[in-house]
């Protein structure tokens, strides 16, 4: 009689933990492409003599940069390489050169809010005025050579002339695009070229960004760590959820209550159901008489593995109770399979 028909892989599991993890329980940092990309982006400002790099962190979406302030929210599922594969098979996907193109877009609004480079007369007699109304639906020229063109490109259309705000960002977005050749392209966009030409001023011939702004607010509105939904319902997958890997996790967690690291004393979950696996599988094996030994080892690799994806700990003075606890657990989750697999 088998109880599971093949061992689960780490990867396997892994994506089911990732599944059955609420999102504001992520341990989030820029990884992968995105990490590659804020590692450009922050070489391309020195090149142009901008000390001042923005606060990003991570929230549910859109893209965006908090108004006059220096923080830009990044979807959290861009932050590394599993989140982005879910998040392109089941909601929206994003290019290298994407995440780039608005990463300059939104630096060129932190920037304007930083350095307040909006109350500057200059800067209102070629971008307009800062405080006009900003809507949402707003009416363009299609063939106006007024304004630059980037997001433009990436379902955007004619941003710049959306507000005095957006134009600056997409401008400073082109000027700062080391591939974007904008002395040839907007050669005979004579108001777009003038614009341009201001940003260079500003940041080069001026050199308005070479010290980092004195005063500078910082927000965070919307972090990720005020969405509760876990991964699966967020990108409305529940379908994906393999029930017995959840089951599994969250009485693991019921046993193994995620205790913050701040003893010296405490015990990796996994290490100590190795240890034990022996006792686990002996005292399994007195309690499920016609479960094979195999099985059970294949099932408790299953939990040490979960343990790990969920950096699940114990105290050693707990290792006795926890035993107890495993066993009970281990052996409901065994029959229950016993029942349904013939």
């Amino acid at each position: 009689m088998v109880l599971l028909k093949k061992s689960r892989t780490v990867r396997e599991l892994s994506f089911q933990a990732l599944l059955n993890t609420k999102i504001c329980e992520l341990e989030l940092r820029p990884e992968g492409t995105l990490r590659e990309c804020l590692i450009q982006l922050r070489h391309e400002l020195k090149r142009k003599h901008v000390e001042f790099f923005p606060h990003f962190y991570f929230g549910e979406e859109p893209w965006g940069c908090i108004d006059r302030t220096g923080s830009v929210e990044i979807p959290f599922y861009i932050a590394n390489s599993n989140l982005r594969r879910l998040a392109e098979k089941y909601y929206i996907s994003y290019t290298k050169e994407e995440i780039m193109m608005i990463l300059r877009h939104e630096t060129g609004h932190a920037i304007n809010y930083a350095y307040k480079l909006w109350i500057r007369d200059d800067w209102k007699n070629v971008f307009g005025k800062f405080k006009k109304r900003y809507v949402e639906f707003y009416n363009y020229i299609p063939a106006s050579k007024d304004f630059v063109r980037y997001l433009h490109y990436i379902g955007h259309p004619h941003y710049a002339q959306k507000h005095p705000d957006e134009d600056f960002a997409e401008t400073f977005a082109v000027w700062l695009d080391p591939a974007s050749k904008w002395k040839w392209n907007y050669r005979n966009w004579n108001m777009a070229l003038e614009k341009l030409r201001f940003v260079e001023m500003l940041f080069g011939r001026l050199q308005i960004a070479s010290r980092r702004p004195l005063r500078v607010r910082f927000t965070e509105t919307c972090n990720f760590k005020s969405i509760i939904s876990t991964v699966a319902e967020y990108f409305e997958v529940e379908r994906k959820v393999d029930p017995r890997v959840k089951e599994y996790t969250e009485d693991l967690k019921q046993i193994f209550a995620e205790i913050k690291p701040s003893s010296p004393r405490l015990m990796r979950a996994e290490l100590f159901i190795q240890h034990y696996s022996k006792y686990l599988e002996e005292e399994l094996s007195v309690w499920i008489a016609n479960a094979d030994k195999r099985d059970i080892k294949r099932y408790l690799r299953t939990l040490q593995t979960l343990c790990a994806l969920n950096n699940l700990q114990l105290h050693p003075d707990q290792a006795t109770e926890k035993l107890v606890e495993l066993v009970i657990v281990s052996t409901y989750h065994l029959l229950k399979q016993l029942r349904f697999v013939k």
